[in-house]
């Protein structure tokens, strides 16, 4: 899957208006300002270069709580809780499968903060 079609797969997931385009590199952003960049490395090897970028300026500690995360997106995107959890949902879910049959999902799974983790497991 190149970048198009991983965007056209996060299109296809979501019930709002949301650009997928935007909304995927706001959720990568959020994400590299709370990973470390060790975490982001690790998310961001296998995806396209200009995904990856945006995990490479990863600066956070580690700390993703869930709760926090949407509503700095919600923030950002000028949409509310439930539009910016259901575009992350969307975006992450999309990330995972794109990632799936490059390296065990697993791995990068562990090497995350659990509330990450649980957003990209719902599908």
């Amino acid at each position: 899957m190149d970048l198009a079609g991983l965007y056209h797969q996060v299109a296809d997931k979501l019930d709002d208006d949301l650009d997928a385009a935007t909304l995927t590199h706001a959720v990568l952003i959020e994400l590299a300002e709370r990973l470390t960049p060790e975490e982001a490395a690790e998310l961001g090897a296998e995806l396209p270069d200009e995904l990856g970028d945006v995990l490479a300026r990863a600066s956070g500690d580690g700390e993703l709580k869930r709760e926090e995360f949407v509503e700095a997106l919600a923030a950002r995107l000028d949409v509310d809780d439930d539009a910016a959890e259901s575009g992350a949902v969307a975006v992450l879910s999309t990330l995972r499968e794109y990632l799936e049959p490059i390296m065990s999902i697993e791995q990068v799974m562990e090497s995350l903060p659990p509330d990450l983790a649980q957003m990209m497991a719902i599908s």
